[in-house]
């Protein structure tokens, strides 16, 4: 309401410098609004009181009802799985009550893969945890089925509840993070078919979900794949070229993978006598600091040459390495680690392996080497990465401490027991909450040793002793899930 709008300004700033204009009000105060302002007992601000309660007053008395015709209602459509049972149930309850979102999380994945949906009454709080939490989303629409399609049209916030049985239908009318599910799995398994749908729909979507959805191109990219990515270079839209600029620098032999190795091919050469030499000749000028290099060391000790080379070696696969020296990987490694015109650059070696996620190299690299490296422990296979921690521990507890919650499998026994001994004496750093979202990876086993895990600090105990306990519970409340759906399947 425009004239409210020019009471509160006009309050503001004082009667003394502006006066309501009586011609905005609405019809039905003109009159009153004359009755007022004919009154000369009243000087000019008991006129704008006055005023300000009439308009006040007319606000507050209502409005007109919307007229429109009867509204129908859809009902809706009939489950076509079945509701999970009394005892998967019964483990949902205390999974609520526990409110850890990873029991909820192994809870409703335990529930897709039996094929099953939840009885109606608990869709409203499970659609409600999903809102608030994304990694749910996919798994509460696929474990409330159709009703819960059906309530999602009542809250926006519930919108994400679309069911889609089949990696098709989540392509065509899923939400945007089902898409893009549906297009990783695709791309998994065809990956010239996944890239050919994206381009079938790109002109329709906005540039955010353009972003979003180029991400899965990076499950299987290849050199089929640069051709169309480098055309998004002309995009509009800045996030979309940068999003497939970091897919074109996965691209082991694309032009731009070309231009950063023909750099360090002119840079890193092998002297006369056998000797690595480094000689950075990169013109300031050049094409690559467009593309995201940076031209100047954050660091102090590193020299700008040295920092862009860095940068350069990261993005590069290591196999051209072995071609430029004519040696082994194991051989390369060793250059790296133990060559005095190399050694600054091994930590850009090892991000090198992880850019281009090479498992084979990554697991020789540490096998080569007395240094950690963090981002290499996705790539080695699960056993190795239970045996790579286990040896850097005690070196790098608070690194390792970082990314344990990381992990795909299950820790080992000997692994969790480090971890708990460790986090017995940093309890307030690791607290009750924390231990909690690591809930899903904690052996069952470890219920019993727990109680044999204590802290010297006597100021940490008490609260050690209560996060020990809130544990055990989380893990009975996991064996109970895991159990309630076994005897179902």
């Amino acid at each position: 309401m425009q004239s409210w709008n020019d009471i509160i300004n006009i309050a503001l700033l004082g009667t003394a410098k502006k006066q309501l204009d009586t011609g905005s009000l609405p019809a039905p105060l003109q009159a009153a609004a004359g009755t007022v302002l004919a009154s000369r007992g009243t000087d000019r601000e008991e006129q704008f009181l006055q005023l300000a309660s009439l308009v006040l007053n007319y606000r507050q008395s209502g409005a007109m009802s919307v007229t429109g015709g009867p509204s129908t209602m859809t009902a809706c459509a009939p489950e076509t799985k079945p509701y999970c049972g009394a005892t998967a149930i019964q483990s949902l309850h205390h999974t609520l009550d526990s409110e850890n979102i990873p029991l909820l999380y192994l809870w409703l994945e335990l529930c897709m893969r039996n094929n099953q949906v939840l009885p109606p009454e608990y869709l409203p709080r499970i659609l409600e945890s999903a809102s608030r939490h994304k990694s749910l989303r996919n798994l509460a629409a696929a474990c409330c089925g159709k009703r819960g399609e059906w309530l999602a049209q009542f809250n926006r916030e519930w919108n994400f509840s679309v069911v889609a049985d089949t990696t098709e239908e989540m392509w065509e009318n899923g939400t945007t993070a089902q898409r893009l599910e549906a297009l990783t799995r695709i791309r998994g398994e065809q990956p010239a078919e996944a890239r050919s749908l994206l381009q079938a729909t790109w002109p329709k979507e906005s540039a955010a979900v353009k972003a979003e959805l180029l991400t899965a191109l990076a499950t299987g990219i290849s050199m089929d794949d640069a051709p169309w990515l480098e055309t998004l270079q002309q995009e509009k839209s800045k996030q979309v070229k940068e999003a497939a600029l970091t897919l074109l620098k996965k691209i082991p032999g694309s032009s731009l993978h070309e231009q950063y190795w023909q750099l360090l091919e002119s840079s890193i050469r092998i002297g006369p006598k056998g000797k690595i030499v480094v000689t950075p000749a990169i013109p300031p000028d050049a094409e690559i600091f467009k593309t995201g290099i940076d031209k100047l060391s954050n660091n102090a000790r590193i020299s700008d040459d040295e920092y862009i080379l860095s940068q350069l070696i990261a993005l590069v696969h290591p196999r051209m390495w072995e071609e430029h020296f004519k040696a082994s990987f194991e051989e390369v490694t060793d250059l790296f680690h133990h060559e005095k015109a190399l050694k600054p650059f091994a930590p850009a070696l090892a991000q090198a392996i992880s850019w281009f996620a090479d498992k084979k190299r990554a697991l020789s690299f540490v096998q080569h080497s007395d240094t950690f490296h963090m981002t290499l422990l996705p790539l080695l296979p699960s056993d190795q990465q239970d045996t790579y921690i286990l040896q850097h521990f005690d070196a790098h507890s608070s690194l390792v401490m970082n990314y344990v919650g990381q992990l795909q499998q299950v820790w080992s026994e000997e692994l969790a027991m480090k971890i708990f001994r460790f986090c017995a004496k940093n309890p307030y750093t690791y607290s009750q909450r924390t231990m909690g979202d690591f809930i899903t990876l904690i052996p069952s086993s470890i219920k019993s040793a727990l109680d044999g895990i204590s802290t010297e600090n006597e100021n940490y105990q008490t609260y050690w002793k209560s996060i020990s306990m809130h544990l055990v519970g989380l893990l009975q409340i996991k064996t109970f899930i895991q159990q309630s759906f076994t005897k179902n399947s």
